[in-house]
């Protein structure tokens, strides 16, 4: 005996009807203990329950089975994983155990409640009891130990019940043969809308792949002028900003020329400023050498036209000599004037060339600065230009990167939106496909139950024609025992008769009654008939 899981085919209705068959004589005769239904609804809740503890051993129980066509061992409870399929969601293998444990839920139900029916009209599933359903009066067999009744009477009642009895037999077995026929028809029509069904849904699924595979080309398509057109869009936009970074390049290096260029004439200029300051600072030290010189030429002639005054004063009287002293005297102290005068001269020139070379060079540092001030100005601002460019470049990128995700979040949602709907529709189509299952499997169980229970009609038909044709075995067994008691009886009156007129002829033909007589002196026509030919 083998479980059959939910959603798989069903037991043979041979080995069902054998089993429960089995378990009710158990049950009947004490084998086993009696087990209803309420008694296993524990077990069958239990998905680990040996297959033996499924089968209840209780009369009513087992008929409950038999007149809804139900297989105890499909009542067995299974948890939510034996119903997941492969490439199942946790949803679908729910619905699908929902929907077997309602209809497991509703057979336990149906069962228990005929069950109580069968207690409340009396059914006990005893030998001799009708079993058909809707039957209820008891069928007592014949007692060939009963006392007989009349011949005749007893014959007269016997062809009648055969008579009876052959009319049921030919009427149950025409309702039997067209139960046979009207089930068949019933079986094919169910083959024939199943195969229907079956048909259709084959060529709802092929219109539906076919659907599937044409929107899936057409996404497909869209999808790659989608794609072409973001291409052709970065392209675009790739070109544009080639040909901006390449301006800006042209820009760029038409600046850094620029710059060259004045920086070139700016070093040009400050060369030749350099070489004006040097040529200057020469021509200041050939003038102040110039000078020099003709300061000390002069000092020479003075020293000279001096040497030459001492010598002619030497020659010139010595009256003269102090005078010649105060005169030296005033000439030193006027070229000692005129050397004082000629220094501050000098050195006011010299300040002078000092206080212009130092403003010239404070002229040179502060157009230096100035120089430097603007080469700084024009760096900041090449460098201000080249940050707005770089900033100018850099929200380009970031636009064109918030475009491009954008477009990759747009289609990303896309994506998103179109996996959600496939998901939902896998969802429906799931859904709508464990529906059609169920359906078809409680089209196959109805079809098996009308099979169980029309099985165990001719089971229950079959065994009452068998009983009736043991009664009716009987009845001929004692049709047959009373005429060959009659014929007995009919045989024993005759020789009896032939015996008593054998007597009366010996009595008629006697000469003395005393050799007839018996032991008490009286003649008895038993003793004569029972008294052998040769005493005679």
């Amino acid at each position: 005996m083998t479980i059959m899981p939910q959603g798989h085919a069903h037991r043979p209705a041979v080995e069902w009807l054998s089993d429960l068959q089995r378990a009710k004589q158990e049950g009947l005769t004490g084998t086993k203990p009696k087990i209803t239904i309420q008694d296993l609804i524990e077990k069958v809740n239990d998905p680990n329950a040996p297959e033996q503890a499924l089968i209840p051993t209780s009369p009513r129980s087992v008929e409950a089975c038999f007149r809804l066509g139900v297989d105890p061992l499909e009542l067995q409870f299974h948890p939510i994983a034996y119903y997941k399929y492969t490439g199942d969601t946790d949803e679908i293998a729910r619905i699908r155990y929902d929907k077997h444990e309602q209809v497991r839920r509703e057979r336990i139900k149906s069962l228990i409640e005929l069950r109580k029916r069968l207690v409340d009209d009396g059914w006990t599933g005893e030998p001799g009891r009708a079993t058909m359903p809707g039957a209820g009066t008891v069928a007592k067999k014949p007692n060939p130990d009963a006392p007989r009744p009349g011949t005749a009477t007893m014959v007269e009642k016997e062809r009648a019940r055969l008579e009876v009895l052959k009319k049921r037999q030919e009427r149950e077995i025409n309702q039997m043969l067209q139960h046979e026929t009207q089930r068949k028809e019933l079986l094919d029509k169910q083959q024939k809308k199943v195969d229907a069904l079956e048909a259709r849904t084959a060529e709802l699924a092929r219109q539906k792949a076919e659907h599937d595979r044409e929107w899936l080309a057409k996404q497909r398509e869209l999808e790659l002028a989608r794609v072409a057109e973001q291409r052709e869009l970065e392209r675009e936009a790739k070109r544009m900003a080639e040909e901006r970074f390449k301006r800006e390049r042209e820009v760029q290096r038409a600046k850094e020329e620029e710059e060259k260029r004045l920086k070139r004439e700016a070093y040009a200029r400050e060369l030749e400023r350099r070489n004006k300051t040097a040529e200057a600072r020469a021509e200041t030290d050939r003038i102040l050498a110039e000078q020099a010189e003709r300061v000390r030429q002069r000092k020479l002639q003075m020293e000279a036209a001096d040497a030459e005054r001492a010598k002619r004063l030497q020659q010139e009287a010595h009256e003269r000599h102090l005078a010649n002293i105060e005169k030296r005297k005033k000439a030193d102290q006027r070229i000692t004037s005129a050397l004082a005068s000629s220094h501050e001269i000098l050195r006011k020139r010299r300040d002078d060339f000092e206080r212009k070379e130092r403003d010239a060079e404070a002229r040179r540092l502060e157009l230096e600065k100035e120089e430097k001030r603007s080469m700084e100005m024009k760096r900041q601002a090449e460098l201000d230009k080249e940050r707005e460019r770089q900033n100018k470049y850099l929200t380009a990128v970031e636009i064109e990167e918030a475009r491009k995700k954008a477009i990759r979040d747009k289609a990303e949602a896309k994506e998103r939106e179109l996996a959600e709907l496939a998901a939902a529709r896998k969802r429906e189509q799931d859904i709508r496909r464990v529906e059609r299952e169920f359906e078809l499997k409680r089209r196959l169980d109805r079809v098996d139950e009308i099979q169980k229970v029309n099985l165990y009609q001719r089971q229950s038909l079959l065994e009452k024609i068998m009983d009736d044709y043991q009664r009716t075995r009987s009845m001929m067994k004692e049709r047959h025992s009373l005429m060959q008691a009659r014929k007995e009886a009919n045989m024993q009156a005759s020789m009896q008769r032939q015996q008593v007129a054998a007597a009366m002829e010996q009595l008629k033909y006697a000469k003395s009654l005393e050799r007839l007589a018996g032991a008490n002196g009286t003649v008895s026509v038993d003793s004569l008939i029972r008294r052998p030919a040769t005493a005679r």
